[in-house]
């Protein structure tokens, strides 16, 4: 179980946030301004509802792929399980602010048994919801919300991919309906509005080598419906002064898709 610790209060970190906070306020900015006749854009707030006894249980189907070698392809290797992420309490953080404890369990058929898997924190305001996993905060939304806006979604750490300024998530099909697919236990469902967040920039790649994304799909008044991750680090080999990419080989592969199927909301 992967637990949560407090970030020490250094003055790196502190100039770090400072400078992130800085950088989402600009970006909020340059979003606010527009010609007056067009509509303001809806806060989104309401796609991500955080209070206390909030859950959502997904679905999840992982795969992972053997290494490959040469004439021999990589094997896929599914696994099928739950996950159940619960908002179990409500308390100040170092920096004064409210924050949220979000509890993951899993649960691994046939077992009917949940298992604390994670522990995370959450810090939903008017302009974002920010997201503490293992001592590193993520932007998960930023507020209004609207189609093509990207931000920083590591402003707050020091992942080596960004920098203070980059932009690696983006906003799309804002207000749009999503259908989740079915699982073998639990219908297709249906949200009328919903926005999706990917990765762009620095943080996806789709290339001879590697092909790496992210999506995750909130729903209006629900909370997140569907993430789906992908890394695939493309097995090749020289042959005659040229590569070779033989098909379903990799060097290292994983992907896990997470669809919602039950849930309370407050």
């Amino acid at each position: 179980m992967h637990r949560m610790l407090m970030i020490p209060n250094t003055k790196a970190t502190a100039r770090r946030t400072g400078l992130a906070i800085a950088a989402l306020a600009l970006a909020g900015a340059f979003a606010g301004c527009k010609d007056k006749t067009e509509p303001a854009p809806e806060t989104g707030i309401d796609y991500y509802p955080v209070a206390v006894g909030n859950y959502w249980t997904y679905a999840v189907a992982d795969t992972t792929w053997s290494l490959a070698s040469m004439g021999i392809t990589s094997v896929a290797r599914p696994s099928a399980y739950r996950f159940k992420e619960t908002v179990t309490e409500v308390f100040t953080d170092a920096a004064g602010q409210k924050a949220y404890r979000l509890v993951r369990a899993k649960q691994v058929p046939p077992a009917t048994t949940w298992t604390t898997d994670s522990v995370f924190v959450l810090s939903a305001s008017a302009q974002s919801v920010i997201m503490n996993r293992n001592n590193t905060r993520t932007v998960e939304l930023i507020f209004p919300v609207k189609d093509g806006r990207s931000w920083n979604f590591n402003a707050f750490n020091n992942n080596f991919n960004d920098t203070i300024t980059a932009e690696t998530r983006q906003y799309s099909r804002t207000g749009q309906p999503f259908t989740t697919g079915s699982t073998p236990t639990t219908p297709a469902k249906a949200y009328p509005t919903t926005l999706t967040t990917m990765n762009t920039g620095a943080a996806t790649e789709n290339s001879l080598l590697k092909r790496i994304s992210y999506q995750q799909v909130f729903a209006k008044n629900v909370g997140p419906v569907f993430r789906r991750r992908v890394y695939l680090a493309f097995y090749n080999y020289p042959v005659g002064g040229n590569q070779v990419y033989p098909v379903n080989s990799y060097f290292s592969a994983f992907s896990r898709r997470e669809t919602l199927i039950d849930y309370h909301v407050n």
